[in-house]
């Protein structure tokens, strides 16, 4: 029963993934714009432990050895509508891919004022349960729950500007994260609570002593004579259950349809990731929490992205780690492997890699050595894994939406006394959303946003509107399929804000209660460069009343479609 609400739900998401015999491939129905995974249960989900060890070893080892010889396909993405877009659910809800938006709101996040100080004093209730920087979980006056974390001494700044700037990257991409700002406290406004524990991953509970406060602030950045710099996460909505899992679907969470390995959402993260090289993906850096909705208990889960504090160049590990992250994994066999066999003598673009010009704070976090089709996290990650081109695409339409002003807004939340550090971010940021940009902009169709304006439909060239392609050399071209018809051209008009307005075919004979479909192809080529492939729209012709749009394709070649 279950399998088959599944593929029910995959099939009314994405109109048929199998090409339809005839011109009509999408429904007369307006695309889902919302899924309904919020739908009210009794229990929430068990959670579970996974150890750190375990998990590299699994993902890094046993898995890829386990699936060397299945031969795997990349199926499309499961989580996709008809505009080829993902709708907003419990795991993505479209904020700067629905709208436009100001570097202010980008600054903000998911906080409602990022620079607000929690009230002090504030009291120490338990110990950070894992992860490779060091903190605490604390209350302040008020009773608003945070996690603490510092530097460490080897980086300062860095790992705090990682946990806030990711933080706010990732919710202004879509995804739900906690609120995480940069704070300044003085050791004297930290109270430890008489039998505050910490509580481990694995179950385990040991008592927090004041020694272990004091261990943890000797590696928090001093910004100034007795003043500290630390990165606060404030609690999540709802009862944290525990980390999910990047494959596989959970077998006590009704709302869990859609093998998470084949969901969009968390496939084309891969990109945003490799943006500000956030090298730990794993599963532990998530959490599922339930958000209960009625008195009775009933709730629902919601999935989270936390811990963003290992980006921007990190340098620990052994040595030769550290310059290979970004392309290769901790420990990557296949890279292994082809250095058995190559005696080790072949060429790595990590081998002569150089610090960032900030030094050792940003470590190897640079831009001319950054290729976006290849980057690689630390440890596997299967749903990275199964990234299409038109999943790494989109998230490449998300980030086109992210101005240097947006970066700049970003960076500036970090509150960095480090200024060369922080015109390095910015500067590095820019270089690679410009890379990123350049090789996901230029194949498949960088036409997006259709709105119909008075019988034309009108579609933004991203690739245009970034100075990714000069307008001057921008060329359009369109063709319309009308059902019992024949292909016309058709006129391309560009207007203002990078927009392109195509004047939309009719059919003579159609009529509300009899309509008929329409498809047009609206191509963009650059003069001496590349031709992208087509954004296919589809339409249903109702008469007199306005044309219904009921799907955008990005094929990645201009065959034309079957009448």
């Amino acid at each position: 029963m279950r399998g088959a609400f599944a593929a029910a739900f995959a099939v009314a998401l994405l109109a048929p993934a199998c090409a339809a015999p005839k011109l009509r491939r999408f429904p007369q129905q307006a695309p889902v714009l919302r899924v309904d995974d919020r739908r009210p249960f009794a229990e929430p989900p068990e959670g579970f432990y996974s150890p750190y060890i375990w998990d590299g070893a699994n993902y890094s080892v046993f898995r890829p050895i386990s699936h060397f010889w299945r031969f795997e396909t990349k199926p499309p993405a499961l989580d996709v509508n008809a505009l080829d877009e993902v709708p907003n659910s419990s795991w993505f809800t479209n904020r700067l891919s629905a709208r436009l938006m100001s570097p202010e709101e980008v600054y903000r996040g998911a906080c409602e004022d990022p620079d607000d100080t929690p009230a002090l004093p504030w009291t120490v209730v338990g110990g950070k349960p894992d992860g490779a920087n060091p903190g605490f979980q604390a209350k302040d006056a008020d009773g608003t729950r945070f996690l603490v974390k510092v530097d460490g001494v080897v980086q300062p700044e860095r790992a705090t500007t990682a946990d806030v700037v990711g933080a706010a990257l990732f919710h202004v991409a879509g995804y739900w994260v906690p609120c995480n700002r940069v704070a300044f406290i003085r050791k004297e406004d930290l109270q430890l609570k008489e039998g505050a524990e910490v509580r481990r991953t694995n179950g385990t509970v040991e008592p927090l002593q004041q020694e272990t406060i004091d261990t943890i602030m000797s590696k928090a950045t001093e910004v100034e004579p007795g003043l500290y710099r630390v990165s606060l996460s404030e609690f999540i909505s709802g009862r944290p259950i525990g980390p999910f899992r990047y494959e596989g679907l959970r077998g006590d969470d009704w709302n869990d349809t859609i093998p998470h390995e084949h969901r969009r959402s968390l496939r084309a993260m891969r990109l945003l990731a490799a943006w500000i090289e956030h090298v730990d993906t794993r599963q532990e850096n998530t959490m599922l929490a339930w958000i209960q909705t009625s008195e009775d208990g009933q709730g629902f889960t919601r999935h989270y992205r936390i811990d963003f504090g290992e980006s921007f160049g990190i340098v620990a590990g052994p040595d030769g780690i550290p310059e290979r992250l970004g392309h290769a994994g901790y420990f990557d066999l296949g890279q292994m492997a082809t250095d058995f066999v190559t005696l080790g003598l072949l060429d790595r673009p990590w081998y002569d890699k150089e610090l960032n010009p900030a030094g050792e704070v940003l470590g190897y976090y640079r831009a001319d050595t950054f290729d976006a089709e290849s980057w690689e996290p630390g440890y596997p990650n299967p749903a990275f894994e199964n990234a299409t081109e038109a999943d790494t695409a989109w998230m490449a339409r998300i980030i086109a939406r992210l101005t240097p002003a947006h970066i700049r807004a970003l960076v500036d939340r970090a509150h960095l006394k480090n200024e060369v550090m922080q015109e390095e971010i910015v500067r590095v940021m820019t270089a690679r959303r410009q890379k990123m940009l350049e090789r996901y902009l230029t194949r498949l169709s960088p036409l997006t946003w259709p709105e119909l304006r008075r019988g034309r439909v009108c579609l933004q060239d991203l690739a245009v509107w970034t100075d990714t392609r000069d307008l001057a050399t921008r060329r359009y071209s369109a063709r319309g399929y009308v059902e019992g018809g024949g292909a016309l051209s058709l006129k391309v008009e560009p207007v203002d804000e990078a927009f392109v307005c195509v004047e939309l075919p009719r059919a003579a004979d159609a009529r509300k209660d009899a309509p008929r479909y329409v498809v047009v192809d609206v191509v963009a080529s650059s003069v001496g460069r590349e031709t992208t492939g087509p954004a296919r729209l589809h339409f249903w012709d109702l008469g007199e009343s306005e044309p219904l749009l009921v799907g955008l394709e990005r094929p990645a070649s201009a065959r034309e479609p079957r009448l």
